[in-house]
Parts: structure tokens; C-alpha cells; sequence
């Protein structure tokens, strides 16, 4: 669900604007079920005091609000005892005496400081009007939200159409708008992933560089790793399937995967040029000897995401991506694995080592 949040105290002004934000989203494809979460059903009165008035005829905020809750709402003035329990007792006008406005403008205050009665309709004005059932808030602040489901449409499409929708409205001063519910989940995640990414190419590489013995051949076979996402675009292009944390998730996962036959193909070959073979030959027999071990990891993983790929039934949307990045990436990895990294390796063998580097 897509949520955004509008952060301020006025309730005019936010009310204003989630509506004109509501009519914006309405009109963008994808976007369902717009809806406002603060609803304006509960009919109120609203008591406008004069505080200049107030102020000359003695009487202040505290006296005013004190005295309007115990006519309307009552104040404790004793308790009861009977048999342990004890009871309040709340004493307040007659209801015959509070039915109307008018009976509301007859109110009498008495100021402290003169003791006189002073009508509440000489000192306020007594507004009909609706409010808020309830008041959100978040961190503090008023918050009302504007939100929509997704149809037929990615999160991130829709999101993009609703930033730039809104970037053109102008935000009054004092109110401030976030956006939240699964754009501010996915955009956490997205960081978390990008983060965990970068951790998994690392420790792939050290792993690697502790199992050759060397800092060259692993920085070979991760050459594989680029070519990777390629694959996962070009698929993501194919069946117009959106970047999503499944998705992701499936990215991170092809990193240690993609370099398991780059491994086997580098590891023979360097096996076959301690027999005593040369480059070229090491490079040529190693490939034909590795072909099919390297063919029948990749197609047993390809054909295993196959069925979670194709799956048209109740929740694929959630799993289908993942297959679908699988077997993108595996694809293009393999065969560049098959073609680019040897020579990849030819190349840095005859030239890089040739000239002193360090294993």
C-alpha cells in the first residue's frame, strides 16, 4: 500500500492539501482505493473566545474551559461510599438546559477577580461545524495520510508518477509531506540489499584468494559478476518484471552462485599449466574438458527455476521475479564464463605476470 503522509498542525491546511494530493493520485494509472485516513463525520462546537473581551471583564482561558466543562460534561463535587465501593458524584446542568446553541450562548461565567456573571455569548462566538473522528499523530506531529493499492502497475512506476505529480503543488509553510507504507519499506530494503551486495562480493573474493593462493585468479572470476546483471536486465526487459526486494534478494544470491563455474574452469586450468601445458593449450583443453560439468551445474540451477519462473498461480507475484533473475543471470553468466574469462585469463597471464605482478 502506498501512503503518503502529511505532517502539520493546521487541520484546514492539511485537509486542503489531501485532497488536492488525493485528486492528484486518482488520476495516475495503477493507483486504486485512494482514500484520506482522517474523516470530518463528527459534528462539533467550536468556541471562539475574544480574548481581548475576556480579558477586560476578568475572566481567562482556564475559568472559561473549566467552567463550559462542568455545565456541559459535569465535575466531580463528592464521592459516595456504600458497602466499600465508593462513587463519584458528578454534578452538571439539567439536559433540558443544554440541548441548544442557544443554551450554550446563556452559559454564565463568573469571574473570579469581580464575581459577576458574564453571559459566554459576550465573550465568544459559538461555531456548528465537523472535525476529525479521531487524530493521528506520528513522532509528535498531526499526520494525515492520503492512501492507494497498486494494480496492474509496479510500486516503483506509480511512485514515480505520484513524485511528480505532487513536486508541482505548492506546500504551504509549517506542513511537510513523507512518504510511506511499502515505498518507505522497499527504499529501506533496497539500502539493506545494496549494502549486503557489496558485503557478498567481498567475501566471495576473500574466499577465493584464500583458495587459489593468489589475488589475480579471483579478481579474474569475478569478472563473471558484471555480465550477471546484464543478464538479470535483459530479462527483467523480456517479461516486464519490476526491480523488487524478491528480486534483489535473487541478485544476491547470483553473486556467489555465477563464479562457481569460473571457479572449475580456472582451477583445471591452472592444474593442466602445472602438468606442464602451455597457455594456449592449457586454456583449450580445460574448456573442452570443463564444458560439460560447467553446462550440467547451469542447467540443473535453470531448470529448477523454471517451474518458479512460469507459475501463473495463487502469490507467483511475489516468487516469480526470483526465478526470473536466476535464470537471466545464470544464462549470460555461463556463457561468458565460457568465453570471456579464459581469455580474460590469457591475457592477464601473458601481460600482467610477464611484467612482475604479485599472485
Amino acid at each position: 500500500k502506498i501512503q503518503i503522509e502529511i505532517f502539520g498542525n493546521s487541520f484546514e491546511e492539511t485537509d486542503r492539501l489531501a485532497k488536492e494530493i488525493k485528486s492528484i493520485v486518482e488520476k495516475i494509472p495503477g493507483a486504486v482505493d485512494v482514500s484520506i485516513t482522517r474523516e470530518l463525520e463528527r459534528p462539533e462546537l467550536q468556541v471562539v473566545v475574544d480574548r481581548v473581551k475576556a480579558s477586560a471583564l476578568g475572566l481567562n482561558m482556564n475559568v472559561i474551559t473549566q467552567s463550559i466543562s462542568s455545565y456541559i460534561e459535569g465535575a466531580v463535587a463528592t464521592s459516595y461510599r456504600e458497602r466499600g465501593n465508593t462513587y463519584d458524584v458528578r454534578v452538571r446542568l439539567e439536559e433540558s438546559d443544554r440541548q441548544t446553541i442557544e443554551d450554550m450562548k446563556n452559559l454564565a461565567i463568573v469571574s473570579p477577580h469581580t464575581k459577576k456573571q458574564i453571559r459566554l455569548l459576550n465573550v465568544a462566538e459559538i461555531i456548528e461545524t465537523v472535525g476529525p473522528i479521531e487524530i493521528e499523530r506520528k513522532n509528535r506531529e498531526r499526520v494525515v495520510r492520503v492512501e492507494a493499492n497498486t494494480h496492474l502497475r509496479s510500486l516503483g512506476k506509480v511512485m514515480e508518477d505520484i513524485r511528480k505529480g505532487i513536486g508541482g503543488i505548492p506546500i504551504p509553510e509549517g506542513i511537510s509531506i513523507n512518504y510511506g507504507g511499502e515505498a518507505e519499506e522497499q527504499q529501506e530494503a533496497f539500502a539493506d540489499l545494496f549494502l549486503l551486495l557489496l558485503l557478498g562480493i567481498a567475501l566471495v573474493y576473500m574466499v577465493m584468494a584464500a583458495q587459489f593462493e593468489s589475488l589475480l585468479d579471483p579478481f579474474i572470476v569475478m569478472f563473471a559478476i558484471p555480465f550477471t546483471f546484464t543478464g538479470v536486465i535483459f530479462a527483467f526487459i523480456l517479461t516486464s518484471t519490476p526491480l523488487s526486494t524478491i528480486a534483489f534478494l535473487g541478485i544476491v544470491m547470483l553473486t556467489g552462485i555465477v563464479v562457481n563455474n569460473a571457479i572449475v574452469l580456472i582451477s583445471y586450468i591452472n592444474i593442466l599449466r602445472a602438468r606442464g601445458l602451455k597457455m594456449a593449450e592449457a586454456i583449450s583443453e580445460g574448456g573442452r574438458d570443463r564444458l560439460r560439468p560447467v553446462l550440467m551445474t547451469t542447467f540443473t540451477t535453470l531448470f529448477a527455476m523454471v517451474p518458479m519462473a512460469l507459475t501463473r498461480g495463487e502469490g507467483s507475484e511475489i516468487w516469480q521475479p526470483l526465478g526470473i533473475t536466476m535464470i537471466g543471470g545464470l544464462s549470460v553468466s555461463t556463457f561468458i564464463t565460457l568465453l570471456f574469462v579464459p581469455t580474460l585469463y590469457a591475457v592477464f597471464e601473458s601481460r600482467i605476470k610477464k611484467n612482475g605482478a604479485v599472485r
